[in-house]
């Protein structure tokens, strides 16, 4: 998982001397922390810190590369040895990221090869960049990583059986009692502002990724410009009476368009862009493991709750969260250039067989779940307006429904999923739903609640 933390968001970080020997999720229940990853090395026997660390002041240990973090507040600042003189300083090794670049430094003994990875990163904005991997990675591989996610500088913390984290709310856990953690607090923020507050309704502009003979990323019968026009179609009609969605059309291509520039959009007309896509990487045999899910956001996008809230309800049907991460596709580039949120999302990995066995049993239900992250992204449940009756002459608070032959076309899908499920009987008085009652059904139908 990889995750990019906004400066203005974070009131406090620092660092937790495991004393106690106790689990990640103790510390992160005791302190009550945002986010925790596991820090430096550390003698595994003696269970004493063998990277730089300074804690309130007080060195525990000074030993290897002098280069990491000084903690102070709310800010860290690379630094050599703690030549900024911060309370809390936390080292490591190799350095992976300076100026903006990779650095290519040599992997150490011990940590070379392809192993479960920590790393932390900070952004020219004083963003927080974590990352912690419990697949194979390189340290070519991660430092990459983190240069895409606009780290100017990062290091590489303990990996291998270490390597564990709470991500606001999402967790790696791992067996083994670490010596040492970096905690990171934050506090609400509106992490989506609309640009257009006078509108009764959310306005969002789905894209279907490639098309218009590009069929972008192809896996046997699978063609990812038919799956992302699917999935838009399927997203449109679940956001329907929540937002005001415009699909671009499905005939063309967005990003060949924009490249034309014929890009007929006007970006000022919407609040929110989402651009879909499908992964791929390089086919292979199922393993019983899933790539997963991930977004990408630009550099200059101030928060993730919508995208953070996407992925976490498409990886709730079995996919892996490869959580957000900031890299300036072309046309969330331009959306987000007019001043407009945009996300790109990647729902999962077309080659991959255990991604689309899931997809393939899931796909309705993916569209809830991008529904559902944008919905509680931008916090809208409360602004849902309700569906109009057939007849807008009908005093409909009045109106009684009986059985499903009275119910309006708009209800009917709904009430008979709760007649299946038992919920209503559908026979006689048994319906007995006012108008109200019908809509509030019918909308929380629609965020997913009676799946």
């Amino acid at each position: 998982m990889i995750t990019r933390i906004p400066h203005e968001r974070i009131t406090k970080i620092g660092l937790y001397v495991n004393t106690g020997r106790k689990t990640m999720t103790a510390i992160q229940q005791e302190t009550g922390c945002t986010y925790i990853l596991n820090g430096g090395l550390y003698d595994m026997a003696k269970f004493q810190a063998i990277n730089h660390l300074t804690v309130d002041g007080k060195v525990l240990s000074a030993n290897s590369n002098p280069y990491g973090y000084g903690i102070k507040g709310t800010t860290m600042t690379f630094s050599y040895g703690n030549n900024v003189k911060a309370p809390d300083f936390l080292g490591a090794y190799p350095v992976l990221v300076r100026d903006g670049k990779a650095t290519g430094a040599a992997a150490p003994v011990g940590l070379e090869g392809y192993r479960p990875r920590s790393a932390v990163g900070v952004t020219a904005d004083g963003d927080i960049v974590l990352l912690c991997e419990q697949a194979n990675r390189s340290l070519d591989g991660i430092a990459e990583e983190l240069v895409e996610m606009g780290c100017e500088t990062a290091i590489n913390l303990d990996g291998g059986g270490s390597s564990q984290c709470i991500f606001d709310g999402e967790a790696l856990k791992a067996s083994r009692i670490v010596h040492n953690y970096l905690l990171i607090w934050t506090g609400e923020q509106e992490d989506k502002p609309t640009n257009k507050e006078e509108c009764d309704m959310l306005n969002v502009l789905l894209i279907a990724g490639h098309g218009a003979g590009d069929p972008g990323a192809v896996s046997g019968s699978w063609k990812e410009a038919d799956e992302t026009r699917a999935i838009v179609s399927n997203l449109d009609t679940q956001l329907a009476g929540i937002c005001n969605v415009d699909i671009y059309p499905t005939e063309r291509n967005a990003y060949a368009d924009l490249k034309a520039g014929k890009l007929d959009v006007q970006w000022s007309n919407y609040n929110y862009v989402l651009e879909v896509h499908f992964n791929a990487f390089d086919s292979a045999a199922s393993d019983g493991k899933t790539k997963g899910v991930e977004c990408y956001v630009t550099q200059a996008e101030p928060g993730t709750a919508v995208e953070e809230a996407i992925c976490k309800n498409i990886a709730s049907l079995g996919l892996t969260n490869r959580g957000v991460k900031r890299k300036n596709y072309d046309v969330i580039q331009a959306a987000r250039s007019a001043g407009v949120s945009s996300a790109l999302l990647e729902v999962c990995f077309l080659d991959d067989p255990d991604d689309m066995e899931i997809y393939q049993a899931n796909k309705a239900a993916v569209a809830t779940a991008i529904a559902a992250g944008i919905v509680s992204g931008f916090g809208i449940q409360s602004q849902t307006p309700a569906p109009e009756p057939e007849d807008p002459k009908e005093d409909a608070t009045l109106t009684i429904y009986k059985n499903l032959e009275d119910v309006p076309d708009w209800a009917k899908i709904t009430v008979q999923k709760l007649m299946d499920r038992g919920a209503l009987n559908g026979t006689g008085t048994g319906l007995d739903l006012e108008y109200h009652m019908l809509r509030g059904l019918v909308i929380n139908d629609r965020m997913g609640l009676y799946d």
